[in-house]
């Protein structure tokens, strides 16, 4: 079966975003997180010569892909 990963942005109510990937095999969310971090502190904070990317991003350019519409289904819970 399909393991799909979310990853939850803002870290308060402001900004509850949430986006979905299908992680390759052999990827590991804990281990790109920490090398997304280094990027940021090291060459995007430092010298500015990239354009920012969100770990959603950085992990779709390491492979993972977006889940498809049979894999997926999101539903609101709203009043």
């Amino acid at each position: 079966m399909t393991k799909i990963t979310a990853i939850h942005g803002g870290g308060d109510w402001n900004d509850a975003s949430a986006e979905y990937i299908i992680l390759p095999p052999g990827m590991d969310i804990e281990k790109e997180k920490a090398a997304r971090r280094v990027w940021y502190n090291t060459l995007y904070i430092t010298k500015r010569d990239k354009n920012f990317v969100t770990l959603y991003e950085w992990c779709l350019q390491r492979g993972a892909r977006v889940p498809n519409d049979d894999e997926l289904e999101v539903y609101e819970d709203m009043f």
